[in-house]
């Protein structure tokens, strides 16, 4: 959850609030050049989007009124695509003063200005800096070779220095490149970037401050991770529950893993998980392969991966297996507008009309529309399918 004042909870809990944008206009190298601030009105439309599943984490589009051109598109204005755009949505306090919750730093896309019947209109969107690893912004223009032992974090800000990235919020992290990795001309950055922190036990993606975020994975860390916030059906004090849908999730259940190692399409390491009652851990899951059926799942489509040595393969298999066992319930929350949140957040919920008593569920992805009206966020439910991941 981001980090708020007070002051700023209680607006956010008011029936009554003045929302604002401000948008912080800076050079390709962030270097600060304006800024504008702007009553959030009824007329104008438009959300941003998070999904933890996207290269590019964060995007936005709005439909803003433009009557004294202030976003007007140019060369020589302040909105056009050389320039980067810190986003953050404000609400006014008691004491009359606005405190801003940054909401992403983004490159300009899509840029249209109207002026009909209707008024004067401008469409402003952006992509967070994940859209410079994309498309041919994303393609490695040289050979690239990443050498035996270099250290993975260094190896990642190697490459997106590739397109001019310097501003990096990385947790430590000892894994090396395992042997000479060489990337061709036209290969994918950010493929390549994932791959590397996959092989870090890390996920990367791109913050609401605009820094490029390497997170280690802690296959146990759910348990013990706190709530950030807890949203209760019936509570005369919640000021945003508006109501959820559950589903069950079996696109992505497997209860057997297997996962290989080695180069030269060669299997050097090999790591099999299945989820069976003849083994003591599993013997109360209701997704053994004798209770549901034998789901099989083979990382790299049954292919050696050569980035994976031994203890490699054994890392991933539980992860595939606590992906695709410990996450098999979605739900859609729908809220009034909570701009606290973000990805990855640890909420729960309580709502005893369907079947929920203080859960636990992972934010996965969301959408904060610009006006008043319903925020939905979409979860995963945590099961605790194991006492300690750490059993192997």
């Amino acid at each position: 959850m981001l980090p708020c004042s007070a002051d700023f909870l209680k607006a956010l809990k008011s029936p009554i609030k003045e929302a604002y944008l401000k948008f912080e206009f800076y050079d390709y190298k962030m270097n600060y050049i304006n800024e504008y601030t702007k009553y959030v009105t009824k007329n104008d439309l438009g959300s941003i989007s998070v999904d933890s599943n996207r290269s590019v984490t964060r995007n936005f589009s709005f439909a803003l009124n433009n009557k004294k051109n202030e976003f007007t598109f140019g060369e020589n204005q302040l909105v056009f695509l050389d320039k980067r755009l810190k986003l953050f949505i404000g609400l006014k306090l008691r004491n009359g003063t606005i405190e801003w919750i940054p909401q992403g730093v983004y490159l300009l896309t899509d840029l249209q200005d109207s002026h009909t019947k209707d008024g004067k209109i401008t469409t402003i969107s952006g992509q967070d800096k994940g859209y410079l690893f994309t498309g041919n912004r994303g393609k490695l223009k040289t050979q690239t070779t990443l050498e035996v032992g270099l250290n993975i974090g260094t190896a990642i800000k190697m490459l997106a220095g590739k397109v001019g990235e310097t501003m990096f919020n990385f947790d430590t992290v000892t894994s090396t490149v395992p042997y000479a990795l060489t990337y061709d001309a036209g290969s994918d950055l950010w493929s390549a970037i994932t791959e590397l922190a996959d092989l870090a036990k890390c996920r990367v993606y791109y913050d609401v401050y605009g820094y490029l975020r390497l997170k280690n994975i802690d296959l146990n860390s759910f348990e013990t991770e706190p709530s950030s916030w807890s949203y209760k059906y019936g509570d005369i004090n919640e000021k945003f529950y508006a109501g959820n849908v559950r589903k069950l999730d079996e696109s992505n259940l497997a209860n057997h893993i297997v996962v290989y190692g080695g180069s030269g399409g060669t299997a050097s390491s090999r790591y099999e998980l299945i989820v069976t009652e003849s083994n003591p851990l599993w013997k109360d899951s209701p997704y053994t392969i004798e209770k549901i059926g034998d789901l099989l799942y083979g990382h790299n489509d049954f292919n050696p991966d050569p980035l994976l040595d031994a203890n490699s393969c054994l890392w991933r298999a539980k992860y595939e297996l606590m992906k695709r066992l410990s996450y098999t319930e979605r739900l859609t929350l729908n809220i009034s507008p909570n701009y606290l949140h973000d990805i990855n957040d640890v909420i729960t919920i309580e709502d005893h009309e369907n079947n929920l008593y203080g859960d636990k569920y992972l934010i996965e992805s969301f959408s904060i529309p610009l006006k008043a009206d319903i925020m939905q966020i979409e979860c995963l439910r945590y099961r605790k399918v194991i006492e300690n991941w750490n059993f192997i």
